[in-house]
């Protein structure tokens, strides 16, 4: 799969392509349908399949006092594409003056002119130029004539529910973890590098490993039965998603990730980890000290294990 930080990056336009437009947060149920559909035409017409995003967030520049945080990193969302056969990912920068192109101007300049579509593939929502004057009926006459077949591509729905990332942020925002990863089509994971904590688990025997994770978003704060991956294995794990208030430093700790392997003793420091949320235990909770704090930590354990045995697929 090839990757270019702008369509200005192409050493050279594309002859012909199968081109879908968006910012495809969470690359959740919704969003592979339509990337199938564009890899699937692209393969029929014998074209590369195009998928053309932002960076930052559209929403970021021109609402900054609205809060919109990705869910995953960028390197998700790439590997995502790849693993569904997309070819070319082009990821433009958005800026103040780039959301003042008319629709025509950004569609002459930065789609048509350089990727030469065969097909264009969009959500039935998508929008686009300044003051979002590019909609639906919009596209469908600029399509007609260009000559370029336009698929829109319907909602998606799940039970009833039009999937979106919005409504999945706000499911793992309530713990809801496991309607979450049935809206994604995929479980939800928080990924960082190991560091090295305060080591207060290993003073009392349940040992974590200390993750800062690599996004904003955060889900429900709280105590989670997890997986977590090393490597190409996947180990079995409960984990705290807090500010560690037992040892509240001035109201101003940072929000961490603490995952306990079970059966597991390794070094993990510095080494990047990935853990997947299966099902939600409890909020997190400030303890009177560290007899409670333990006391819990065993129920913790006690409640992931019992979710493991009763949930062998999961593993």
């Amino acid at each position: 799969m090839h990757i270019y930080q702008g369509v200005e990056q192409l050493k050279q336009e594309l002859p012909s392509s199968v081109v879908t437009i968006g910012n495809f947060d969470g690359v959740h149920l919704g969003h592979q349908q339509l990337i199938e559909n564009v890899v699937r035409e692209a393969r029929y017409f014998g074209v590369p399949s195009v998928v053309y995003t932002f960076h930052p967030h559209p929403v970021k520049v021109l609402h900054p006092e609205k809060p919109t945080y990705r869910m995953f990193d960028l390197r998700d969302q790439q590997e995502q594409f790849e693993q569904r056969g997309v070819e070319y990912v082009i990821i433009e920068e958005f800026t103040r003056e780039f959301s003042k192109l008319t629709p025509q101007d950004f569609l002459d300049r930065y789609i048509v002119g350089r990727l030469h579509p065969k097909t264009l593939v969009v959500g039935h929502d998508f929008s686009f130029g300044a003051d979002r004057a590019g909609n639906i009926p919009y596209l469908e006459k600029y399509c007609a004539q260009k000559g370029i077949r336009l698929i829109i591509i319907p909602p998606f729905q799940l039970g009833g529910t039009v999937v979106s990332s919005t409504l999945i942020r706000e499911k793992l925002k309530n713990g809801e973890v496991e309607k979450a990863n049935e809206l994604l089509g995929r479980t939800y994971y928080v990924r960082g590098h190991v560091q090295k904590g305060f080591q207060r688990g290993r003073t009392i025997g349940v040992p974590t490993a200390n993750i800062h994770p690599d996004v904003e978003f955060i889900p429900r704060l709280g105590v989670y039965c997890t997986l977590t991956k090393i490597g190409a294995h996947l180990h079995p794990s409960v984990t705290n998603i807090g500010v560690n208030p037992t040892f509240e430093e001035n109201g101003k700790n940072p929000v961490k990730i603490e995952t306990h392997l079970f059966d597991f003793d390794a070094q993990l420091y510095g080494m990047e980890v990935e853990v997947y949320l299966l099902h939600f235990i409890r909020d997190e909770m400030k303890f009177s000290g560290i007899d409670e704090l333990k006391k819990y930590i065993q129920k913790d354990m006690e409640e992931t294990r019992r979710y493991f045995r009763e949930h062998p697929q999961a593993r």
